[in-house]
């Protein structure tokens, strides 16, 4: 899926997402070929009678959520807050939310596809307690930090700084998605992370930007847990006793910040986009730099 949607982009299909597409640019060439009226095709083919959920916003899904709306109303429901990158969890049931598949991205009927395929998978739902129950306490701190910069992002909206707040904390999560972080995350969070095909020019600058949107959720789960310890919205107790899931999980600053320094393109980089997103509400001051960084990168 990942790897097919770089393809499409590379060759600019990017833009030909259809909820951003003029329909008469489907129909032209069809109405010139056939003959046809506007009119006709209107009545023949009559718009839908419920709003279908615009193809961006397929990234991913709760199936917890798909269970209960189709108890409730018939059909799965999609969620807005499903395509956010921040959002790894879902809000409702705080549990790590499944990547979509390009086999039924592109259905009209989308959520019934996803509920219907997953859920046909042997032992889908096994599997994902399985997963569930290796990152409890991990899964659980990151639920409560999404849940906090909810908060931040809705009071900064106040002053216009929302984008920012949500900016900053994403260009931390891109810093913790580089290779010289990946002895941290579950073998589990790596599957299917990027596809097997790499950049054509790959470089620290194009995984830097572009890994988060090749990321599984899991993937984007533990950047966003990682990015917590280095805002201090994680401490260093709290990381120190989820160890037992993963040993070689970074749990404090400093050890996050020497894991980065070796790299004096990445820590550079991150520091100046950083300085782009800063605000009253997260800032450089904030994450606690060590002094011989700041001096040397001017943080």
């Amino acid at each position: 899926m990942i790897v097919t949607r770089d393809n499409r982009a590379l060759e600019g299909d990017r833009f030909a997402d259809r909820d951003l597409l003029n329909e008469n640019e489907f129909t032209e060439l069809f109405n010139k070929q056939f003959k046809l009226s506007h009119a006709w095709l209107s009545k023949r083919f009559p718009g839908f009678d419920r709003p279908v959920i615009p193809t961006q916003f397929r990234r991913a899904f709760c199936s917890q959520c798909f269970i209960e709306s189709f108890r409730k109303v018939g059909i799965p429901v999609s969620k807005v807050q499903w395509c956010y990158l921040t959002k790894p969890l879902c809000d409702l049931h705080g549990i790590p939310l499944h990547d979509s598949s390009i086999l039924f991205e592109n259905f009209d009927d989308y959520t019934v596809q996803a509920f219907v395929s997953y859920w046909d998978i042997n032992k889908f739902k096994e599997g994902c307690d399985k997963i569930r129950e290796v990152g409890t306490l991990r899964h659980g701190l990151t639920f409560k930090v999404q849940r906090r910069l909810d908060k931040l992002t809705r009071l900064a909206s106040k002053s216009g700084e929302g984008v920012k707040v949500q900016m900053f904390v994403l260009t931390l999560m891109r810093a913790m998605m580089m290779p010289v972080l990946h002895h941290g995350y579950p073998k589990f969070a790596l599957d299917y992370w990027g596809g097997d095909e790499a950049y054509a020019r790959l470089s620290v600058y194009g995984n830097f930007y572009q890994e988060i949107y090749r990321s599984t959720c899991l993937a984007r789960l533990y950047a966003l847990y990682f990015s917590a310890i280095m805002l201090g919205w994680i401490t260093r107790d709290q990381a120190s006793r989820a160890l037992h899931e993963n040993y070689y999980s970074p749990f404090c600053k400093d050890a996050m910040w020497s894991l980065l320094d070796e790299s004096g393109i990445l820590l550079g980089l991150l520091i100046s986009e950083l300085k782009i997103y800063e605000t009253q509400h997260l800032n450089l001051s904030g994450l606690y730099i060590p002094k011989l960084i700041r001096l040397t990168y001017d943080a």
